[in-house]
């Protein structure tokens, strides 16, 4: 067997359930069963959301270390589902690294979720948000309105800029330039109540949460990174708010 070609095949799993969307402690312990199912004799795996390195002993006392950068991509949990019940297969009937790798791509090959559900997703969280926070008919309307623009804008930024602070602020400029204009022209009544509601999509709730799950696990710098991205996220989502008010005081 390949075991360097086994090992490649091991941290391109990783790679995929980290762009997925998988906390790190899964990531890892997932990688340690893998290196176990194929008999390393020593196995050292470290992982955080932007890094995997992996140092292993093969059977025939070969030493392998493997380290991959992972960029980040969209979260897409019905893909780490299936990530996930493709490690336990591997750990299961340990096939050979084409295999491996086959099963992988059949796995990255399943057709995306059709891009009108994130719109209506996104029209039902910022919408529905808004409308939690006392907003009446035509503020909902407008609310509709802001989070079509802001899932539009989101998967067209997203190809170009990772930076949560950048990604954040331009989006959450655009969009409050939108909902002030929208109310100023008689569409809606309330900006606050609007823009409170429709800056929910923006948050990254999934990446503090997994970051305070990281640090309790003891997974000290994911934790502190994830954490540390989502309150830069939470910085850009504020000052992207905050310019369009001061420049369009006068007009509100």
């Amino acid at each position: 067997m390949d075991y360097t070609k086994v090992l490649k095949g091991i941290l391109d799993l990783g790679e995929a359930m980290i762009n997925s969307g998988a906390e790190i402690g899964r990531v890892e312990d997932s990688l340690y069963r893998l290196c176990d199912a194929y008999g390393f004799k020593k196995r050292n795996c470290w992982v955080i959301s932007s890094n995997i390195q992996a140092t292993v002993e093969t059977p025939n006392g070969e030493t392998l270390t493997q380290i991959r950068h992972v960029p980040g991509g969209e979260m897409n949990f019905d893909r780490l589902d299936y990530l996930n019940n493709l490690s336990r297969f591997i750990c299961k009937n340990k096939p050979d690294a084409p295999e491996l790798q086959a099963k992988l791509q059949e796995v990255m090959d399943r057709p995306e979720q059709p891009r009108w559900q994130h719109y209506i997703a996104g029209v039902m969280g910022g919408a529905g948000f808004a409308v939690f926070f006392n907003t009446n008919f035509m503020d909902t309307i407008v609310a509709v309105l802001a989070s079509l623009i802001i899932v539009a804008l989101g998967e067209v930024l997203g190809k170009y800029e990772h930076n949560p602070l950048i990604f954040n602020a331009i989006i959450a400029c655009i969009v409050e330039t939108f909902i002030i204009l929208a109310v100023t022209c008689g569409l809606g009544e309330h900006v606050n109540y609007i823009t409170i509601g429709v800056v929910m999509l923006l948050i990254s709730g999934i990446g503090f949460t997994n970051g305070i799950r990281d640090l309790l696990h003891r997974d000290t710098l994911s934790g502190i990174v994830n954490i540390w991205n989502s309150v830069l996220g939470a910085t850009g989502i504020a000052l992207g708010i905050a310019l369009p008010i001061l420049l369009l005081k006068g007009v509100m």
